[in-house]
């Protein structure tokens, strides 16, 4: 410890010497009134604001309880009304499952009955077996088109999201709060409605162990409201929930092409190093996990990936091909090898009857019918350097666009066999370097980026 050093030292009887008689010492009771009248005045001014404090106390809950009575009087009428409502809301549900209990129960007994039919009939008459066998495949693809519809569908829910205003406010409504049906298809416009953007918000998708910039080359949505990405920088599968933050990871061999659901929780991967490698991995999502279930090894590159009934849709660059999810069996759908990218990115309508592909150095979107038939080939200046294509369960086509000075989000809409281009987002939206897209339940559209950290979710209306 060191102490300072003193320059001098002097007794206190020699300082106080003749202190009494200095001003300071005679002004000290003046002083000291002074301050303890100050004191007394604010010591009152505190007494006076307590009791002012009870007072107001009691007024204030003589108000609240005049309130509350007349909250009763409101509360009930919106309780019984609010109750209503959630009856009429659960028997809608309940009718809608019962209706699709129904038909799964009409489609069962239909196969059922003509495969008896063919067991009875099939030693005799071959023309019988014909006619049923025409029959039961009718109904299996007819079954294979409601399948394709229900396992989109989220668990029946309901939630009830409570108003919130004052006493004028809640006289005016009719229910204590909207109650909002979650799960099932949401209600969308027409395929001709051209969406417009509330609002964007950005998403960071970035875990603590990756290495480079994320790089979004693929975004489903599985049954359960869950997103699964693929990072092709960072060869990672990406689980996000319905609020988007980042539940689990895994990685991946190589380099994840793209990324499409195949079922409730199921998904597949294009895995391609452009070079030797060149699979699809199976994989599921089980309690917040992602599982690798089995490979599919391709003898051709694989660029994009769309899934359809029991099918799996394989874009390479110049070709499309589709696969036989069970045996894996491919075959070559489409192919043009006039330039590069003929063939960038795919996407199926919900019922199968369409194919969208890219072409993407000629900046076109081209239509293909099931059997790999061009239907129509769309040029537009507003469809330049088109990545990847996505169309929602309703039919609502939309395109990613990325080029190096202008990065768009376009919705492309037909009516009466013209087909029509709008830009639904650009870099106001947060756009970077749009490449991957998917359509999400509450009517967002889920933009991937390249070099980019953020996705970009576009509210619609």
């Amino acid at each position: 410890m060191t102490f300072r050093q003193c320059s001098t030292i002097k007794h206190i009887p020699d300082v106080a010497k003749g202190f009494h008689g200095t001003p300071e010492f005679k002004e000290l009771p003046q002083r000291v009134s002074q301050i303890r009248k100050r004191l007394a005045y604010e010591r009152q001014c505190r007494t006076e604001n307590d009791d002012a404090v009870d007072k107001s106390g009691d007024d204030c809950l003589s108000q609240i309880q005049t309130l509350r009575q007349t909250f009763n009087v409101i509360f009930d009428r919106l309780e019984r009304s609010t109750i209503s409502e959630m009856e009429n809301r659960k028997a809608l549900l309940k009718n809608k499952i019962q209706a699709d209990v129904d038909q799964i129960d009409d489609v069962t007994e239909k196969l059922e009955m003509l495969t008896d039919a063919l067991k009875d009939g099939s030693d005799t008459n071959e023309a019988l077996s014909y006619i049923g066998f025409t029959k039961c495949d009718e109904v299996i693809f007819n079954a294979q088109l409601f399948l394709q519809t229900i396992t989109i569908k989220d668990d029946f829910k309901k939630t009830f999201q409570s108003f919130k205003g004052i006493t004028e406010y809640l006289s005016s409504l009719e229910m204590l709060g909207e109650v909002v049906c979650e799960g099932g298809e949401k209600p969308l416009p027409g395929t001709d409605h051209v969406f417009e953007v509330e609002k964007h918000v950005l998403h960071n998708v970035k875990v603590a162990d990756d290495k480079n910039a994320c790089y979004i080359s693929g975004i489903c949505r599985l049954a359960n409201g869950e997103f699964l990405l693929s990072d092709n920088r960072n060869l990672k599968m990406k689980l996000l929930n319905s609020s988007y933050p980042v539940m689990s990871t895994s990685n991946v061999p190589d380099w994840p092409q793209d990324v499409c659901s195949t079922g409730q929780c199921e998904a597949a991967v294009a895995v391609d190093d452009d070079e030797d490698r060149h699979e699809i991995l199976l994989v599921r999502v089980k309690a917040g996990k992602i599982e690798h279930m089995r490979t599919i090894k391709l003898h051709h590159s694989s660029a994009g990936l769309a899934h359809h009934g029991d099918h799996l849709y394989v874009t390479t660059g110049t070709a499309l091909h589709v696969y036989d999810m069970a045996g894996g069996q491919g075959r070559q759908l489409y192919r043009d090898e006039k330039g590069e990218t003929t063939v960038q990115r795919c996407a199926v309508s919900s019922d199968g009857s369409r194919i969208y592909i890219t072409y993407r150095t000629h900046h076109q979107l081209i239509t293909l019918n099931k059997d790999g038939t061009k239907l129509s080939t769309l040029t537009h200046p507003e469809l330049f350097n088109p990545a990847t294509p996505h169309v929602t369960a309703q039919g609502h086509v939309f395109v990613a666009c990325d080029v190096l000075y202008t990065v768009t989000v376009v919705q492309v809409t037909e009516k009466n066999n013209q087909q029509t281009v709008t830009t639904l987002a650009w870099e106001k939206n947060g756009l970077t370097s749009p490449y991957s897209l998917c359509f999400s339940s509450n009517n967002s559209l889920v933009v991937g980026q390249i070099d980019d950290d953020n996705i970009v979710e576009l509210k619609l209306k």
